[in-house]
């Protein structure tokens, strides 16, 4: 069962935590509390090894990790975590020969090192667990099989000493977790005095950079959550940190700046979230990360706190109403439900109409009645109750009917194609045999009469009969490829719905037609 002290934070069948966890050597044990008061970023225990018990997870986690040897050695950082000692003072102060014992303990994830100093050696301190050693160690395979335990840990380590404080945090998350980037694209180039902003910035500032397979996604494969996503190379490390992941037996591995970028893009196609990290200092990041709102940590955090600022963005998106068509695709990839269809509505004397605005902690008392554990389905709601457009919810297969129409409008013939694809990969088929329900909804029929919906669409899907008119969309995995024979597929029926279910199938890379 979960503790009542976790309660708030554990709400199902997939978490364990014990009621009480012995040791038999007491001096161990001893020793143990005060790595974990060391480490700990729980307010309630940190500095204080008589606060923390023996079942709580920073405790358990350690004792499972380390040797009695290993600890003392860590202890002998001192009170301070964050001090960085060469293998010489570490050596001094252990009384023994520390290079093998601290790259050890690195490669179990619990001690970090860089080389931020004149003289550019080797320098080793204690990382917090989150963002820190949780994501080590569940990028450090071997270590993951042993004890898969680690992904509750971790889920722990991100989420109950947060939320102790998110309702506090500032803007932009005050040097806590990640902070999100808005694709550089989007950002005006006049936007000079942000650059720090930009992901070229970033990686521009480092000569070094290393793939790394995600944690995130690692932890919910293992808990049986998330959306499926699957363990690749999202993740980037830059500088000193892409020496550690890879020299420590990480699941990483160094790449050109092409290959960040290639990733980076495909990232931005898969609807990631690009985040960097938010607690290294001025002028100082160690990674990357390229976050989906169903696995993130990071994002997970601010939704389920309900606290936007944890990692809001310097940027802002805006509707422009003169522009906007309400064909919901913007809704549909917002990873945090953001977005809403329905805020176009008017009311008959033409007053438009306003929408509440979310609560924020820094207006009235905050707490867990505050927060959304619901916050996973709650992002999936995208439609305020007045509805969307009539022509888009009476079409079976739910085109966005404004956007394409608006598009061929423009003569962007191929663009309009590409949208209507990616809901129905046969447009022309589907349009000979339309029962034009869409046009029936329409609401211009009301005035004279409806707008001609299927015989653009028609129009649209007859550009495929020319060559530079025809969208064949990206195959394969998201790296590149298709999945091995393992994988076996079986689509009965070459009807519509068969070939349909191919198409997608080959655009995800799980089948070679």
């Amino acid at each position: 069962m979960i503790p009542e002290r976790f309660q708030d934070y554990f709400f199902n069948d997939r978490d364990y935590l014990p009621e009480t966890y012995e040791v038999e050597d007491k001096e161990r044990e001893n020793l143990i509390r005060q790595l974990a008061a060391l480490i700990t970023d729980d307010l309630g225990m940190a500095g204080k090894p008589k606060k923390i018990s023996n079942a709580e997870p920073d405790f358990w986690l350690l004792d499972k990790l380390l040797t009695t040897e290993e600890v003392k050695f860590m202890l002998n950082f001192k009170k301070k975590r964050t001090v960085k000692l060469n293998a010489a003072e570490l050596a001094k102060r252990n009384k023994m020969e520390a290079t093998e014992m601290a790259e050890g303990i690195c490669r179990k994830a619990l001690l970090e090192y860089d080389r931020e100093n004149p003289e550019h050696e080797k320098r080793y301190f204690i990382p917090k667990w989150v963002v820190g050693s949780g994501e080590y160690m569940l990028m450090t395979g071997k270590l993951m099989e042993e004890h898969p335990e680690i992904a509750t840990f971790f889920h722990y380590a991100s989420m109950v000493p947060v939320g102790k404080v998110a309702h506090m945090v500032p803007e932009g998350g005050g040097g806590l977790g990640m902070h999100v980037i808005p694709v550089e694209k989007a950002i005006n180039a006049k936007s000079e005095a942000v650059s720090y902003e930009k992901l070229s910035y970033w990686l521009n500032k480092y000569d070094k950079y290393a793939l790394d397979v995600c944690s995130c996604r690692r932890q919910q494969r293992i808990r049986g959550e998330g959306g499926g996503e699957i363990e690749d190379y999202w993740c980037i490390a830059v500088g000193d940190m892409a020496e550690y992941l890879v020299e420590t037996g990480k699941d990483a591995r160094y790449a050109t700046y092409d290959e960040v970028m290639d990733v980076l893009k495909k990232a931005e196609k898969a609807g990631y979230v690009h985040q960097i990290t938010n607690l290294d200092g001025e002028g100082k990041i160690v990674g990357i990360c390229n976050c989906s709102a169903t696995i993130c940590n990071a994002i997970k955090t601010s939704q389920l706190f309900n606290t936007p600022n944890m990692s809001a963005s310097a940027y802002r998106a805006h509707v422009d109403h003169n522009k906007c068509v309400a064909c919901g695709k913007c809704v549909e990839v917002c990873p945090v439900g953001a977005a809403k269809l329905g805020q176009k509505l008017c009311r008959k004397n033409g007053q438009a109409v306003e929408y509440p605005l979310s609560e924020l902690p820094n207006e009235v008392a905050w707490g867990p009645k505050k927060w959304n554990k619901n916050y996973r389905e709650d992002a999936k709601i995208n439609c305020y109750e007045t509805g969307t457009s009539p022509c888009k919810a009476a079409c079976p297969a739910n085109l966005s009917v404004q956007g394409y129409i608006n598009m061929a409008d423009q003569g962007r013939y191929r663009e309009a194609l590409e949208l209507i694809k990616q809901d129905n990969p046969l447009p022309a088929v589907c349009g000979a045999i339309c029962n034009r329900r869409c046009e029936d909804r329409c609401t211009r029929g009301t005035i004279d009469q409806p707008v001609a919906i299927d015989e653009i669409k028609k129009f649209i899907a007859a550009q495929e009969l020319k060559a530079e008119g025809r969208f064949v969309p990206e195959c394969g995995k998201e790296f590149g490829g298709f999945w091995g024979d393992e994988y076996k597929m079986a689509i009965i029926g070459a009807g519509p719905g068969g070939l349909a279910a191919a198409y997608y199938l080959r655009q995800r890379g799980l089948a070679e037609c």
